[in-house]
């Protein structure tokens, strides 16, 4: 055989084992003979495939039907504006403690809530004055609505932000426990203390308008409640708001580990008493130490070179509170 021959015929055996596969040609050994999956690449012109798991978006809501309509096929409810973006997930509550507490407060403003048939028994008469847009969903509708981890228990609830108070209404009259946050921004920490003010009667909190979280989510939720219950006040500069509740009477205590005397000697004789708090590493910012009428530590005789803030704040409240009472 001539080496013309046998080149023709090799070129007419490679065209029997092509394929043209949309406008393009594929050899014998071309991924699809080698097992490959065109689901698992992608062109340039392809959208990617959806990676939501099968078991929330298939099945498991089928059949609930809410008050703004059926369910979409594929999963969530059709025709809600804003579903599952980032920028719904801010000012939801919830949770059965902090939706019910936020359901029985004329002072709260509600929108949505979205809540499985369960939950709708527990709450019961907490829902009687409710005038917002409700759904009764399955539970993984709610896990996609709300952030990654939240715990809701069967509720979520979007509420107006929380109206503030007034200053002046809240250190009227003068005697009692303030507590003030400078700088504290983790959500936990902030419904830890919410929690702490309940406990111990205290009369409101203060925090800087540009640093506190909002008192929704995770905040709500450690605080089981006590947000409703306890009142709080934004202010824009702390310093100057200590100065102001000096002029008022009240006496300024400001938590620093490396202060001289104990809370025990700080709140000898209490009655009026400014609690600050900084936020934990960097502490009390300058400003706001030189602004506060004294500095206190709490001891600690074990040697832990400090504690988390929301528990040193337990600490001086408890302090606080039975030299103000004297019944604790």
């Amino acid at each position: 055989m001539s080496k013309r021959t046998r080149n023709k015929n090799l070129t007419q055996n490679t065209g029997k084992n092509r394929k043209k596969t949309g406008g393009r040609e594929q050899g014998t050994n071309s991924p699809k003979n080698s097992g490959w999956n065109p689901a698992d690449s992608q062109t340039n012109d392809s959208k990617p495939a959806s990676k939501r798991p099968l078991s929330r978006s298939l099945g498991k809501s089928r059949g609930i039907k809410t008050h703004a309509g059926q369910l979409n096929p594929r999963g969530g409810v059709a025709n809600r504006a804003g579903f599952g973006t980032n920028s719904s997930k801010e000012n939801w509550i919830w949770g059965h403690h902090a939706v019910k507490a936020a359901l029985e407060n004329p002072r709260r403003t509600h929108q949505k809530l979205y809540i499985t048939p369960k939950m709708q028994e527990r709450l019961g008469d907490s829902l009687k004055d409710y005038k917002g847009e409700l759904f009764k969903v399955h539970p993984s509708e709610i896990d996609g609505i709300l952030s990654d981890g939240a715990v809701h228990q069967g509720a979520a609830l979007k509420s107006a932000p929380l109206p503030e108070h007034d200053l002046d209404a809240i250190a009227e009259p003068v005697k009692g426990l303030i507590i003030v946050l400078d700088q504290i921004t983790d959500p936990h920490n902030v419904g830890a203390m919410f929690r702490l003010a309940a406990a111990f009667g205290a009369r409101a909190i203060i925090m800087q308008t540009r640093n506190a979280p909002p008192l929704a989510g995770a905040v709500t939720k450690v605080a089981v409640g006590t947000v409703e219950t306890v009142p709080h006040v934004l202010v824009t500069n702390i310093a100057n708001t200590l100065l102001e509740l000096q002029k008022m009477n009240w006496r300024v205590t400001g938590l620093a580990g490396e202060a001289s005397i104990t809370l025990e000697q700080a709140f000898q004789r209490a009655e009026a008493e400014v609690i600050v708090m900084g936020a934990e590493g960097p502490g009390l910012r300058k400003r706001v130490r030189d602004c506060c009428d004294q500095l206190a530590k709490i001891p600690m005789p074990g040697g832990a070179e400090s504690l988390n803030v929301s528990t040193a704040a337990g600490i001086a409240l408890y302090e606080a509170a039975r030299n103000i009472d004297g019944d604790i």
